[in-house]
């Protein structure tokens, strides 16, 4: 769903331009910057509001993409912790990858 602009900046600076699920500094280049979207925490499919900020959190691609299969949670704290879970296991990966090709 897409928001305003306004919202969407409103979003960025009360989250300071964290990813409110992994931590990601979306601040760190124009293109993680560009690539930031903002997480509706209940899905407005399910009958959440598109542009009220306690329903919004910035969010990284990756955390945001992930998100898009559990709608059906609707609190930001459920949704954290899935993602802790899914975060941890990315990582694990990540690192594995890095050590393998990148000794």
């Amino acid at each position: 769903m897409r928001i305003s602009a306004k919202v969407w900046n409103q979003v960025f600076e009360r989250d300071k331009g964290f990813c409110q699920y992994c931590g990601t500094d979306l601040l760190v280049s124009r293109a993680t910057y560009s690539a930031a979207q903002v997480d509706h925490v209940h899905a407005v499919a399910s009958g959440g509001a598109m542009e009220e900020l306690d329903n919004l959190k910035l969010a990284c691609a990756i955390c945001n993409g992930s998100l898009s299969r559990y709608n059906h949670l609707k609190t930001f704290e459920a949704r954290k912790a899935i993602m802790d879970e899914k975060n941890k296991v990315h990582e694990e990966n990540f690192q594995k990858m890095v050590k393998k090709l990148r000794p």
